[in-house]
């Protein structure tokens, strides 16, 4: 494998940037330290094109100064494998819109391939098996280690030969459009960014099946962990976990004369002035008024004829899947094959029309769903 570039100065990126041709795909991978922060941030992004491979360093070089290799990168389809991800994250340090992107991922699914993760198909198509030592390492950490400048350069090296065995593969298959339309619709859905509500977004999963009278220590502890994680920059769940706040509410609302929680709920490294903290939070959650429960929707009454079609469809779903040795669920999962047997056709085009399925699928299920 040849040697990696490492950029972390505007000047390096120049040169860098200069000395490339955009022609062919660029192979694409991020680095990110959502695992050892409070708030997730690129870290690295690994890029080759041809022979040549960089690992850029967007927390030492300017976003604004990446704009003339942005001009280069966007002038050639991306490979990535799980383009969702990686699709979001370059968003954050000003990436522009590639033109096209190969999914390997999706690739391999479409091929039927057990192995769909990179070294899983690095192993298959290469039979080389990568290290994953690397994998949950402090990205945002500097220097790097020359096993981590490793590890991201690996990430990109392989991904145009697996390109290139899958879409020959697509090719015999028949299967390629649906590759290219499937590739097509993560774009689109990787520009989706999910809204929270911040009056609710402490309701974790979990909280529903809280009193209502400990509804607000769960808010008060939600808070006191956001802010501690906030504080000492560790990611929420180094601070404690969801499951153990709901545990901790239950706890509290059920002996609200008892300060003192037992040892085996109680959140570790929480002395001194972050104990006090704590507690206060407790005290805070305990004396505030109960919180109404979030009205769920009115729950449909069972429709026998849905069932039915439900079940036909998921038949005829699984005797397609299995002729093409493909997943059922890369065909329609289970809310899929709700919504055609409530709407029917209507649904299937409403589906596609919000980027939640694709045309190839609903083509292949089109006699099913007219049987049903």
């Amino acid at each position: 494998m040849s040697a990696a570039v490492w950029i972390d100065t505007p000047a390096a990126l120049e040169k860098a940037v200069s000395a490339l041709q955009p022609t062919g795909w660029l192979a694409l991978d991020t680095e990110a330290d959502s695992m050892h922060h409070y708030k997730e941030s690129v870290c690295l992004a690994s890029v080759r094109l041809g022979k040549t491979t960089l690992l850029i360093d967007p927390i030492a070089i300017p976003w604004e100064t990446l704009a003339p290799f942005w001009k280069v990168t966007t002038a050639v389809p991306w490979i990535i494998q799980g383009a969702d991800f990686d699709l979001r994250l370059m968003r954050r340090i000003g990436a522009p819109e590639p033109p096209e992107v190969f999914d390997t991922m999706i690739g391999a699914q479409l091929c039927g391939l057990k192995a769909i993760g990179y070294a899983g198909l690095v192993h298959y198509f290469f039979n080389i098996t990568l290290s994953k030592a690397s994998q949950k390492a402090d990205w945002s950490a500097r220097p790097l280690t020359p096993a981590m400048l490793d590890y991201a350069a690996q990430d990109v090296f392989y991904l145009d030969g697996i390109r290139e065995h899958l879409t020959a593969r697509l090719k015999e298959l028949g299967r390629l459009e649906w590759h290219k339309e499937s590739c097509a619709k993560v774009v689109r859905t990787s520009r989706i960014t999910k809204e929270f509500d911040p009056e609710e977004v402490w309701r974790i999963n979990g909280s529903s099946k809280l009193e209502e009278s400990a509804l607000p220590i769960l808010r008060a502890l939600w808070h006191w962990r956001e802010a501690e994680a906030k504080e000492r920059d560790v990611p929420t769940f180094k601070i404690v976990n969801g499951d153990r706040l709901v545990e901790i509410a239950a706890w509290s609302d059920a002996h609200r004369k008892n300060d003192h929680l037992p040892g085996s709920l109680y959140p570790g490294g929480c002395r001194g002035a972050r104990g006090l903290r704590f507690q206060e939070a407790l005290r805070v959650g305990k004396a505030a008024p109960p919180i109404p429960h979030l009205p769920s929707e009115p729950r449909a009454r069972r429709d026998t004829a849905v069932d039915r079609r439900v079940e036909k469809l998921k038949k005829g779903r699984d005797e397609i899947a299995h002729k093409l040795q493909l997943d059922p669920s890369l065909l329609a999962p289970k809310a899929t094959l709700f919504t055609l047997a409530q709407e029917g056709k209507a649904g299937a085009e409403r589906l596609i029309g919000e980027s939640r399925w694709c045309s190839w699928q609903a083509e292949l299920l089109g006699p099913v769903l007219n049987a049903a």
